[in-house]
């Protein structure tokens, strides 16, 4: 008898879901006009496709109901001649899921909007707002803040519920940005989503840790066809639904006592792109620009413009975001002096390596 984990299935049935559907959503792009010309900001030579998020988000669906039924590890059981797969389910309906697919399907069908018609920026982002307070109804909400060096705990009230909020809006706007490169955005997940389900795994935090799998699975899958060159782009329905998601999981469970430590993790894991938008924040700012107005001034765009293809560019930073992750799990399992000054050590190397890449220039 062999042992198959669910977490496996969940990932797997999200790879081929998001990869067999992507190319049938290509096409339903192209009908609809919802394409993206060179010129701008794009940095893509030929037309192509955007609204990959319908793809990533039914293959990631379909990992999410399996997480829902399949409750363990399935076995594969030989009998003699013959061989037969057991597999023991029962639906849970857990609430943490629900709240994040109710939430991601209302940011999806804003994100299919802006893409196919355009959508203001200000009504955008009131959208992510209220797809992040979604969450709090089904529990994902901080109860309590744990002081970092001391570790007591102090009661959060309605302040639990704005931290939530703002971290949730932190990552969907980090995961939107970093799409400007083909197969960055989809690979960073990926690396986060990895990062998250190890921590998860670890933790024994199975529902965080299945979600986290499916993600993995989703990007994966979608990733064989944003890949440069690009036969599709995954547009803001998918960098929305795919930095929501992603912000949601890193918020359940072991990540729901909002300690500089806990918060450490995912925040590392996304250490590319949230360094990446407070550089860009900090240089709008300084320049007396609206910080609201997009740039070709990005990291990977400074990275380009130094001369290195989309492909080295994009493995550098999977590069930098797989050393971050491996530092978000070793950050894990050590105590609150040594994290905080690991903390302290990362931030200064980022902060020299920004400067030196000119990210805080005006």
């Amino acid at each position: 008898m062999m042992s198959i984990p669910v977490s496996l299935a969940v990932a797997l049935a999200a790879v081929i879901a998001t990869s067999i559907l992507t190319p049938l959503v290509r096409r339903l792009a192209l009908r609809l006009g919802a394409i993206d010309y060179p010129g701008g900001r794009r940095i893509n030579t030929e037309p192509t496709p955007r609204l990959g998020g319908v793809a990533i988000y039914v293959g990631f669906l379909a990992a999410a109901v399996i997480a829902m039924v399949i409750t363990r590890s399935f076995d594969i059981v030989r009998t003699g001649p013959g061989m037969f797969i057991r597999v023991p389910t029962v639906v849970q309906t857990d609430r943490a899921i629900l709240g994040i697919m109710v939430g991601a399907t209302f940011l999806l069908a804003v994100g299919i909007y802006d893409d196919v018609r355009g959508m203001r920026p200000g009504v955008k982002f009131l959208a992510m707002v209220l797809a992040a307070a979604i969450l709090i109804p089904f529990g994902l909400a901080t109860q309590f803040v744990t002081n970092p060096f001391t570790g007591r705990a102090i009661p959060a009230g309605p302040w639990g519920a704005l931290l939530t909020i703002v971290w949730v809006l932190i990552v969907i706007n980090t995961i939107n940005i970093i799409d400007g490169v083909d197969g960055l955005a989809a690979g960073i997940v990926a690396i986060a989503g990895t990062t998250l389900y190890l921590t998860a795994f670890h933790k024994a935090d199975v529902v965080a840790g299945l979600l986290a799998a499916a993600l993995v699975g989703t990007a994966v899958g979608f990733l064989r066809h944003n890949f440069n060159p690009a036969r599709i782009f995954m547009g803001d329905s998918g960098s929305m639904f795919l930095g929501y998601v992603l912000g949601g999981v890193s918020v359940m469970g072991l990540y729901k006592s909002y300690t500089l430590i806990s918060l450490s993790v995912p925040a590392l894991a996304l250490g590319v792109p949230i360094a990446d938008t407070v550089f860009a924040i900090v240089r709008r700012f300084l320049g007396r620009r609206p910080i609201y107005l997009p740039d070709r001034e990005h990291l990977h765009h400074r990275l380009l413009d130094r001369g290195l293809t989309q492909r080295q560019t994009v493995f550098l930073l999977y590069l930098v975001s797989a050393a971050l992750g491996l530092g978000a799990l070793a950050l894990a399992g050590v105590n609150r002096t040594a994290s905080v000054v690991t903390l302290g050590v990362i931030a200064a190397i980022l902060l020299v390596g920004a400067q030196r890449m000119g990210l805080l220039t005006r």
